[in-house]
């Protein structure tokens, strides 16, 4: 949404790469002749899960997405003139049969949307801000039609798409699914891809701020002790604000401007019943227009603020960058889990994760710097991708963007963003484009979800188009089949590279004049890098002086000359054979890792150096020599695999498989499993005392633990309950409101009468959300007693 407010009448000139013609395009024939690719503009839009109190940001979703026409026998052409085509979104039932097509009933932001904003949209309208919003398909789905920018975007782009994250259905989805349509005027469907537009209400101050959490966020006028557990935090916020700002003759100043309860920020709201938009005073680069005075900007108060903050959950600072979890502390977040994609999925070598937020964006204080400007000084690509095999900064890439506070500079400019993009001084990703004038996402996917991704839904679109989830690196996939390579370059493509699969391998020694085209990927030593791993599955034959020679390259396999040939420049067959591994079975039970050596068969190597491929989806592997140990994720029992595989220094062997059986062990007997018990209460979980027995209650919450284990509580918090808090009735039904959390789900029952213990089931799969669920019972009505009580429904 900033995009639109910085750009107006300026003219930014964007470098294309020689490969796919940026020309005039009209509508043509047949579906396989058109290429759609869509993607989020962020990675993740963030959004309040309640109005009334105060808001950060509205729900704003921003979808965009580029058309390709191949061309038979010729350059496939990125669409610019729409004459007669255009594109439209929709709602789709995703892999899970999750599907999201209105936010009416979803949230209360329109309620509070006039008060906080000036304007109230109609239902499943977005925000104008500043300009004209798209909407949701609504609940007949109604595709909706994208507008187009040209020149330098040259993108299909919906903004202010109000999306919140629970699907028609009620579920908590962060990941909903959009069909995009390519089609004529005349409705002549042209292409078709389905494309995640992330969204979360995940941003959580309870830490910290409900109510008893501790003294170091206690208002002086004490805790507000608020039955709703998502209006206590935010109270107690409001409440601290006005007391450290009231002899601020700047903050009465701003209240008045804003219109605002001279007793501050807490009296507006509870006193008058006025929301508060942050960014009235404290201005935001995604709400344009907004801030007051020289009151500092709303990334650089919080950030600057919280930096010091001691998290109470491992006495580091926020402001540590051993804090794994400080920013999901505040972001979405704990089960959103927002940086989601390639780096996110980065495991280092002792299993832990090898890239967390702050490897891009540093520390708080980093990101609180009075000199930085939110949203725009954001770090870029060439910072960790430093350049190629011949020139970079002392590695291919790095693992933080950062060198002593600084973001990397680089001189090889191969993975370079653009310059001055969006505007003068700056340079993102998410403006930047290259080969034909693709924007960087078109292939990579958006920012916080690099492809592959670890959410199965950002994967399908280009398990759709290429047949995996990678990088859209599979030339045939715009340029269609490859059969006649004869006029190939070995360096046209995205970044300098070439054409890939069977036709390549039978002329790529005729294409290649300077084997330092080669060593730019494949390493000085021409025997591979990580630029030069395989994308995909697949099987080549190859040609050479005896006869033909078969050859299987697995996604990740790192292919160099030796692979096939004695060295560059031989037509003979290698002499090495390729190293043999075998698969490898292991059992823990949960939470406990596990460690097996790998073996391999390989009689001429010159050295083995093992690597995990694929990473399991339910636990992280740890690699120390040809030992890997096995790390279960947190409550996680069942089965898991990874695949490994060894480097003898000239070939890949080939790819092995890991098979892991998790059980969950319960020691005590008393249906509490051993890991719950150790999570929360320390030592190995096989033992008891006064604390963690069955029917203990260390928080004096009325929860026993075995209660708080079957609700996903937690057992030594006593506001961590799933408490009833509010009930009213009228005429046509009953509401209630109980405390809840996402990843939850509860069954609802009634009853009118205690003594004869007979309770009616009204809703057997609510599911939570961020702060509490609001539940209609038109069941109710004209019944005289009520009383309700939720449970856990479980699997």
């Amino acid at each position: 949404m900033f995009l639109r407010s910085i750009l107006g009448s300026r003219s930014y000139r964007m470098a294309l790469l020689v490969g796919l013609m940026l020309v005039f395009a009209q509508p043509g024939e047949g579906a396989t002749n058109w290429v759609l690719v869509g993607w989020n503009n962020l990675g993740m839009h963030c959004m309040d899960s309640d109005y009334s109190i105060f808001s950060i940001l509205p729900p704003y979703n921003t979808v965009n997405a580029q058309l390709i026409k191949r061309v038979d026998g010729g350059s496939p052409v990125l669409v610019t003139l729409t004459n007669g085509l255009r594109v439209t979104y929709e709602a789709v039932v995703d892999p899970a049969g999750s599907s999201n097509s209105t936010s009416v009933g979803k949230s209360n932001f329109r309620q509070y949307a006039g008060a906080l904003f000036g304007v109230t949209p109609g239902p499943d309208e977005g925000l104008p801000v500043p300009g004209p919003a798209y909407a949701m398909p609504g609940s007949n789905n109604v595709p909706q039609a994208m507008g187009y920018e040209g020149t330098p975007w040259n993108w299909f782009v919906a903004y202010g798409v109000p999306l919140t994250p629970y699907d028609d259905n009620g579920m908590p989805n962060s990941y909903p699914l959009m069909r995009l349509k390519a089609e004529t005027v005349a409705g002549t469907e042209l292409a078709y891809t389905d494309v995640v537009l992330p969204v979360s209400d995940e941003m959580d101050c309870r830490l910290c701020h409900h109510s008893d959490r501790g003294p170091a966020a206690e208002p002086t006028a004490g805790w507000v002790h608020h039955v709703d557990p998502g209006r206590d935090y935010r109270l107690n916020i409001l409440r601290l604000h006005d007391e450290r700002q009231s002899s601020n003759a700047v903050y009465i100043t701003a209240l008045a401007s804003n219109g605002l309860n001279a007793a501050g920020l807490y009296a507006s709201v509870v006193e008058d019943g006025h929301p508060v938009l942050c960014a009235a005073c404290h201005l935001s680069e995604a709400l344009p227009n907004t801030g007051f005075g020289d009151i500092a900007p709303l990334t650089e108060a919080i950030h600057a603020r919280h930096a010091a903050v001691l998290d109470p959950r491992n006495g580091l600072s926020l402001d540590a960058t051993a804090n794994r979890v400080g920013c999901y502390t505040c972001h979405p977040g704990s089960v959103t889990r927002c940086l989601r994609g390639a780096m996110g999925s980065a495991v280092a070598a002792d299993g832990s994760r090898a890239m967390q937020c702050q490897s891009c964006h540093g520390s708080m204080s980093d990101v609180a710097d009075s000199e930085r400007a939110g949203w725009l000084d954001e770090p870029n690509c060439q910072s960790c991708h430093s350049g190629d095999a011949l020139n970079n900064e002392g590695a291919i890439r790095f693992l933080s963007a950062l060198t002593n506070g600084l973001p990397r500079t680089v001189t090889n400019q191969r993975f370079a963003t653009n310059p001055d993009t969006p505007a003068p001084g700056h340079s993102l990703y998410r403006f930047s484009s290259g080969h034909g004038g693709l924007q960087c996402s078109t292939c990579h996917g958006s920012t916080h979800a690099i492809y592959p991704s670890a959410s199965p839904n950002d994967n399908l679109q280009n398990e759709h188009i290429q047949q995996q989830a990678g990088t859209l690196g599979d030339c045939s996939a715009c340029h269609g089949p490859l059969g006649n390579v004869e006029n190939a370059s070995s360096t046209g493509g995205p970044h300098g590279m070439h054409s890939v699969g069977q036709a390549w391998v039978e002329v790529h020694h005729d294409r290649v004049g300077n084997l330092d085209d080669c060593r730019v990927c494949h390493g000085t030593d021409l025997k591979g890098t990580v630029l030069s791993r395989a994308l995909v599955d697949r099987t080549l034959t190859v040609s050479l002086d005896g006869g033909d020679r078969s050859l299987h390259l697995w996604k990740g396999f790192q292919v160099g000359c030796y692979a096939c040939h004695d060295g560059p420049n031989e037509g003979d067959p290698s002499g090495n054979n390729q190293p043999s591994t075998t698969p490898i079975w292991l059992t823990t039970t949960s939470a406990i890792p596990a460690s097996v050596v790998l073996a391999a068969t390989d009689g001429d190597g010159p050295s083995a150096s093992w690597h995990v491929v694929a990473q399991p989806d339910n636990g992280t592997v740890a690699l120390s020599g040809s030992t890997a140990t096995y790390h279960p994720g947190q409550g996680f029992s069942g089965t898991d695999a990874f695949t490994f595989a060894v480097w003898d220094g000239l070939i890949d062997s080939n790819l092995a498989t890991a098979t892991v059986t998790v059980v969950e062990v319960d020691t005590v007997g008393d249906e509490i499993p051993d890991w719950w018990r150790r999570l929360h209460f320390g030592g190995d979980g096989t033992t008891t005392n006064g604390q963690s027995t069955a029917l203990a209650d260390p928080d004096s919450d009325d929860y026993r633990n075995i209660e708080e284990f079957r609700s996903g509580t937690d057992p030594n918090d006593p506001w961590s309950v799933t408490r009833i808090f509010g009930l009213s009735a009228n005429a046509s039904q009953a509401t209630l409101r109980f405390a809840s959390w996402l990843g939850q789900r509860f069954g609802v029952e009634r009853s009118e009468d205690l003594l004869t213990n007979d309770w009616t089931n009204i809703a057997d799969s609510v599911w939570g959300r961020t702060d509490s669920v609001t539940l209609a019972d038109p069941g109710a009505a004209g019944r005289t007693n009520l009383f309700y009580r939720t449970s856990q429904a479980h699997e």
